[in-house]
């Protein structure tokens, strides 16, 4: 006795197979991301570092200029000469925005990433002194963040911030050094290939007689 196939049939039968079709183009997917990771996981991990220090940069400098009054009192509790603690006031906030600017434009950001690194340095250096007692335990922290933490647990935050923001400096340069060697590498072979073929040897060649006869021309 003939079985009667309907439509309902039809598609248990295709389901299967497309849920083969399913999974390998997840595999694919994810063996693409994978290898695109692989090749570019500098330009990854910058963009990543990059945009934390960029974040927190403007974090801290908007807590620190909405509460400038606040910042003004508790840098001029710190162990610095008044004129150079009013100057700090401004500095800080300022240095931290253009830090925040010059990561983000991708020109720049190696700047950027250098001028975060030695603000960490500073900072961390002088939640250092601190904890040794270099200064006076009643010290207020001007870090600008919302959550005021002790000076050690400062410190250890401070040290991985350095850290970031330093391996990001590093990976940065480390792309750009690539891509000026490559765009050398280029250069030196369209000249090979240039050379290579007689007719634009030739045309070369023709182009700076012609500058030359113009120059002798020019000065005469």
């Amino acid at each position: 006795m003939n079985r009667h196939i309907n439509n309902k049939d039809v598609q248990l039968d295709k389901i299967p197979l497309q849920s083969k079709k399913a999974i390998e183009l997840l595999l694919r997917l994810a063996m693409s991301l994978a290898r695109f990771c692989l090749v570019h996981w500098k330009e990854i991990a910058v963009t990543f570092y990059g945009s934390f220090m960029m974040g927190l940069w403007i974090f801290v400098a908007y807590n620190k200029i909405t509460g400038f009054d606040q910042n003004m009192e508790g840098m001029l509790r710190q162990p610095f000469p008044r004129p150079f603690a009013m100057f700090l006031a401004y500095a800080i906030p300022g240095s931290e925005l253009t830090a925040a600017l010059l990561i983000g434009y991708h020109r720049t950001r190696l700047f950027g990433l250098g001028l975060s690194a030695l603000l960490m340095m500073a900072f961390t250096v002088y939640v250092g002194l601190a904890i040794l007692h270099v200064w006076s335990d009643k010290l207020p922290c001007n870090c600008g963040l919302i959550i005021q933490i002790g000076w050690k647990k400062h410190f250890v935050f401070n040290v991985f911030l350095l850290l970031i923001s330093s391996w990001a400096f590093v990976l940065q340069w480390w792309i750009l050094k690539s891509k000026l060697h490559i765009d050398k590498q280029n250069n030196i072979d369209r000249y090979k290939i240039t050379n290579s073929i007689p007719l634009m040897r030739n045309r070369k060649r023709e182009t700076l007689h012609r500058l030359k006869c113009k120059h002798k021309h020019t000065k005469e």
